[in-house]
């Protein structure tokens, strides 16, 4: 779970953090947009004076982070939809009609933290909700599994391997609110056994 930094707008009860819940670091350098439920209910925590953002159901999910937070606002999702935000790599900031908030059909409470990271590239849901958008796609990895030159950091190195750094990366920036390890289905190739 990480945090991302909201453009501000009128009415903010001052600098928000949007909480996004992924299960794939090595996605996260293409980040081009967030998605939101634009039905649900979207609560705003302080905790020690930073604000952060999350689906008003999945607080109990996050109590031992924000145990101690109060909520000082809510959004519903319809709300959020259209904000802007910092990306969290420089490597695609021009990429027209990126960095804002989008509404997605699939996005619910049972897990994460009802904010998901949309890397259009790197999904079915992320890729339709990206075109619907007008965002260009980008894909930063070749048909090796490698990052391309497109995200210099980890060039050269298999996206897989580069997990550890890009979380350790995101933690020193202050951007992890959670780790955890989830194990999921992977799609891989008949012939090879190898993943796609």
């Amino acid at each position: 779970t990480v945090a991302f930094d909201l453009d501000p707008a009128p009415g903010d009860p001052g600098p928000l953090k949007i909480l996004a819940w992924t299960t794939t670091p090595w996605t996260l350098p293409s980040n081009l947009a967030l998605a939101v439920g634009p039905d649900l209910t979207y609560a705003v925590v302080d905790l020690d004076g930073t604000r952060y953002v999350l689906g008003e159901a999945t607080l109990a999910h996050y109590a031992a982070e924000l145990g101690e937070a109060t909520t000082v606002g809510t959004f519903t999702g319809a709300e959020l939809v259209g904000r802007a935000y910092t990306p969290l790599f420089p490597y695609f900031a021009d990429n027209p009609e990126s960095f804002r908030v989008l509404a997605g059909d699939f996005i619910d409470t049972d897990e994460g933290t009802g904010v998901v990271h949309i890397a259009p590239g790197f999904g079915e849901d992320d890729q339709r909700v990206g075109n619907a958008a007008g965002i260009p796609l980008v894909v930063p990895v070749d048909e090796k599994g490698q990052f391309t030159p497109d995200v210099p950091d980890w060039a050269g190195v298999n996206v897989f391997e580069a997990n550890p750094d890009i979380i350790r990366h995101l933690k020193a920036e202050g951007r992890v609110l959670r780790h955890e390890t989830y194990d999921h289905n992977y799609p891989h190739c008949w012939r090879t056994d190898t993943p796609l």
